[in-house]
């Protein structure tokens, strides 16, 4: 179903998806798409209160799309775009160097390249720092909160990154691993830190019932407000 909203004066449609979820999710997109997610049986006027709330919200987003051109899902890497590593905004410079290598500061990430006309191997060299970097941080997070499950008799599980449509994790009990999106490395480090405890979590309670639940707010009290911040304000690569 869409419904249309005027933002900053002009008609934007909002696709709006009814799923089988528990809290509405609201994205916007940096190619300026607008989608809501919702529980099955939520009603077109709430829908139509809750869309006009968020009002301001959605104009704020697409406008910080506009200016900073951030991309959310690499495709061409070119200096000028900017992107985003655990929640900073970085803009993307490329430059000759004899040596390949990618540096990056407090404002920009440096990637230094032989070829400046070789496209494609521009945006393999980002795209093999980035997996290289997220799955070191990732990994880095999960060592400092694994103790947590590991003192329950939990094998230390390894860390998989995949560029995934949907999810921002999932894990493996029989494989002993935990998958992360390729994407996540652009939330901020609490946002990161929620999404591993919860697969690691799920080591320890398979579903999402109360123990599961009761278990997360234990050892991490504010983690509603971390998955909120993921769900509203961080992209996923799609």
């Amino acid at each position: 179903m869409k419904y249309t909203v005027v933002l900053s004066n002009k008609p934007v449609d909002i696709v709006v998806t009814y799923k089988d979820i528990k809290s509405v999710r609201l994205k916007v997109f940096p190619n300026q798409e607008v989608k809501l997610s919702v529980p099955i049986d939520t009603p077109d006027i709430w829908i139509e209160k809750f869309l006009e709330d968020k009002r301001k919200w959605m104009e704020h987003k697409l406008v910080l799309f506009e200016k900073t051109k951030a991309i959310e899902k690499e495709t061409h890497i070119r200096s000028g775009v900017s992107t985003r590593i655990l929640g900073r905004q970085l803009t993307i410079r490329v430059l000759y160097a004899d040596q390949k290598k990618i540096v990056k500061s407090d404002a920009e990430l440096l990637m230094y390249t032989n070829s400046l006309e070789n496209q494609e191997g521009i945006d393999k060299q980002f795209d093999n720092w980035w997996q290289k970097s997220a799955k070191q941080y990732y990994t880095l997070i999960m060592e400092k909160l694994y103790p947590i499950i590991g003192k329950h008799g939990i094998s230390k599980p390894k860390i998989v990154v995949k560029k995934m449509q949907t999810l921002w994790g999932s894990c493996s009990r029989t494989h002993r691993n935990i998958n992360l999106n390729y994407y996540l490395y652009k939330a901020p480090v609490p946002c990161v830190e929620y999404v591993i405890l919860h697969e690691l979590t799920h080591f320890l309670y398979p579903h999402h019932n109360k123990d599961f639940y009761e278990f997360i707010t234990i050892h991490m009290p504010d983690w509603k407000e971390r998955k909120k911040q993921l769900d509203y304000e961080i992209v996923l690569g799609v």
